[in-house]
């Protein structure tokens, strides 16, 4: 699973924990697009609601996507 941000311009695994290829792709932006992430990451967050899930949930499902990145020789740590 990715984000997409940015219109398409990049793609990353995660923001929250990114992966070195995540933070080579980063680290290629603009400080006007890395700013513009942010921003669009921000708002995301913040017109996406308040969750129902508890933290129990939250930290389950979390670890449920670590795994499946761990699991992903490509993504592996």
């Amino acid at each position: 699973m990715s984000e997409t941000y940015l219109n398409g311009k990049i793609s990353v695994t995660s923001l929250a924990a990114p992966t070195p290829e995540d933070i080579k792709k980063l680290r290629t932006l603009s400080t006007d697009d890395h700013k513009a992430l942010l921003v669009e990451a921000l708002m995301r967050g913040e017109e996406s609601g308040i969750s129902n899930k508890t933290v129990d949930d939250i930290w389950d499902s979390a670890r449920q996507k670590a795994q499946k990145i761990k699991e992903n020789q490509e993504y592996a740590l």
